[in-house]
């Protein structure tokens, strides 16, 4: 007989340190045609970020630099921050960007790593990024150099085989994208866009000749679908042959692959409402590849789901079978396509795939991943839901009911709630395997992920939707979600939390503002002062608030109400608060000034800082006592104080 315990106390098998453990983050997937490639972070050492090999059937091998981690600062985010050189012998050849120093690297086999660019002027920073190569062995980055009075980037070129000479090929915009050379070597496309845009907004792409002489820039810039794609947000541009190239632009509502030609104007390739990439947060997203010259390799995300296939660029969608509800960094690889994913009941990693001739059925296998900590028997998987929110918006999310082979909770009784507010707000939660909600669901909590308004996945309206809302919508939608499960008996409706990351630890701190049916909210490096936001952040989100408040001076109002930190007085929960000290993005003040204000205020309030940690923890002692923290948090206002395991 299964032994009866409260919700939230059960002996689950998933200990702490083994969910941080399994928090591996892996990205920037590319293929030489022999093996593949990608990076890997390592709670474990610091987060120390590496670079993987691993031929399909073969064992991943790191084979950066011992001791060197790889990340790019460029926007704060990243992305980009290394790429496989051609014409090297048969040891694997690649450039990099050092996460300390931010210089980039050119690296081959054992031999010492050669600097390509210098150290930068006194006085300035310089982040690099976007990195790609070209047939001639050049590596192309984007610039960003931190001056006193802002930020500078530019288009650069260096020569690995010249000790790194450069050439500057483009300056003058606010930010630049998605760097494309041409197969011949003789053009170069590009996305750029100003403030107050974010990329998910509006970009242009433009496409240039590339001279002969390492001093030249780009001649002849033409934009293209200046007047088709006014005003669209324009990404991921790639060559299918010499004069043609596919994108991504959502000018029709959704973002979906186009082509254009020369001397041509772009033409939408697919029209199905799905999202064929995400947000640009970073650089180097690859949600579609060229797999001849009518021919596209594809992600797609609808249903709440990623799906994987082919389209032709007379519209025909093939979608393969293959076991991920999560995909990301497409690439072509030995005939076939390889990605990483995750799937629902186990942790995901590195899958490659052959094509089928039509589509359907073909070979897969996972290339690379973490053993699962847990029995499938154990694991919680994410239930699509759909409920109706206060302006008739449709709200989508996942449900994770608490689940544990063998323990069940009292008769009559229904299971506390954890709501998870994802960051961004641009951004969307996923249906695949998380150790945190399985950490969470494992002990007798039901989690539910809100992909509110403003989410991403569900095409350019549900977008923007949030526009002018951030610190209302938001919150309602998680509101309404709670009670709608509340109301159909799934979870206790006394005893409910919310939690988020960033701009989503905003919409949990603000849920006890705008409302009393939450217990406790956790914030991890959240936003509490929107105005110390807008005042402080980094470049590329300093007009990011534009949209989503309002423009300051004029709307300076809404900033001061929607801001938690002003709003103590009507908290109706405890909180806990965790932050890193070395955040750029929400920096460590707005956290101490929250806390100051709760504790004056004689609101229950924690908070825990972390020495050492950014805008996103990534060092497993960190994340473990994070991780703790909260379960003892909840235990104590969710549970009364019970026993937990």
């Amino acid at each position: 007989m299964s032994p009866q315990a409260p919700y939230g106390t059960w002996d689950s098998p998933l200990a702490v340190a083994e969910v941080a453990a399994q928090r591996v983050p892996r990205y920037a997937l590319a293929s030489d045609d022999t093996a593949l490639y990608w990076l890997e972070g390592r709670p474990q050492e610091a987060g120390r970020v590496v670079l993987v090999r691993a031929a399909v059937g073969g064992e991943p091998v790191v084979v950066s630099p011992p001791a060197t981690s790889i990340r790019s600062r460029v926007h704060e985010y990243g992305g980009g921050a290394w790429c496989l050189v051609p014409g090297g012998d048969d040891r694997p050849s690649f450039a990099y960007v050092e996460e300390r120093s931010q210089r980039v690297y050119a690296a081959s086999g054992d031999a010492e790593p050669i600097a390509l660019t210098p150290e930068p002027p006194a006085g300035e920073r310089w982040h690099h990024g976007g990195l790609v190569a070209g047939a001639s062995g050049h590596v192309l980055a984007i610039r960003e150099r931190h001056l006193d009075v802002g930020v500078e980037r530019s288009v650069i070129r260096l020569d690995p085989r010249m000790g790194g000479s450069e050439a500057t090929l483009r300056a003058g915009r606010g930010f630049f994208g998605s760097l494309s050379p041409s197969p011949d070597g003789t053009r170069l496309a590009w996305v750029a866009w100003d403030h107050p845009n974010m990329p998910w907004d509006a970009t242009e792409l433009w496409v240039g000749e590339l001279a002969d002489g390492d001093d030249s820039a780009v001649e002849t810039p033409l934009r293209v679908g200046a007047d088709l794609l006014e005003g669209s947000s324009v990404d991921q541009p790639v060559w299918l042959d010499a004069d043609t190239l596919a994108l991504v632009a959502d000018a029709g509502g959704w973002w979906q692959p186009w082509r254009w030609r020369s001397g041509g104007a772009p033409e939408r390739i697919c029209d199905l409402d799905a999202e064929f990439q995400g947000p640009a947060w970073g650089l180097g997203q690859h949600t579609i590849v060229a797999l001849g010259p009518d021919l596209l390799g594809c992600v797609w995300r609808g249903g709440g789901a990623d799906h994987i296939g082919t389209v032709r660029t007379d519209g025909a969608l093939a979608e393969l079978t293959q076991p991920c509800v999560t995909a990301s960094s497409l690439c072509a690889h030995v005939g076939g396509l390889a990605w990483l994913g995750q799937i629902p009941a186990a942790p995901g990693g590195v899958w490659w795939s052959e094509l089928a001739p039509t589509g359907g059925d073909a070979a897969w296998i996972q290339v690379s991943g973490a053993l699962a900590p847990l029995r499938a028997i154990d694991v919680s998987v994410a239930e699509p839901i759909s409920v109706s929110s206060r302006g008739g918006l449709e709200i989508h999310g996942h449900f994770y009911p608490p689940r544990l082979s063998g323990w069940q909770g009292p008769e009559g009784a229904a299971p506390p709630l954890v709501v998870h507010c994802h960051g961004g707000p641009t951004a969307s939660s996923d249906a695949g395997f998380d150790p945190m909600v399985q950490m969470f669901t494992t002990r007798g909590y039901a989690v539910v992920t809100v992909d509110f308004a403003g989410s991403t996945g569900y095409g350019r309206a549900y977008r923007r939707s949030l526009d002018g809302q951030w610190g209302v919508a938001d919150i309602d939608d998680c509101v309404a979600v709670a009670e709608w499960l509340a109301d159909a008996g799934r979870v206790d409706r006394h005893k409910m939390a919310i939690r988020g990351g960033s701009a989503g630890g905003l919409t949990a701190l603000g849920a006890l503002v705008r409302s009393d049916v939450f217990a406790a909210a956790v914030s991890w490096y959240g936003v509490t002062d929107l105005v110390s936001l807008a005042a402080t952040t980094h470049d590329f989100e300093s007009r990011y608030t534009d949209r989503l408040i309002g423009p300051l001076p004029e709307t300076a109002s809404r900033y001061e109400e929607r801001s938690p930190l002003n709003r103590v007085d009507e908290i109706t929960g405890a909180v806990l608060l965790l932050q890193g000290e070395d955040d750029p993005v929400v920096p460590a003040d707005q956290t101490r000034r929250m806390a100051e204000a709760l504790t004056a205020r004689g609101i229950r309030c924690e908070a825990r800082y972390f020495a050492g940690e950014s805008h996103g923890f990534r060092r497993a002692d960190t994340l473990i006592a994070c991780f703790e923290a909260e379960l003892a948090f909840y235990a104590d206002v969710l549970l009364g104080g019970e026993d937990t395991a």
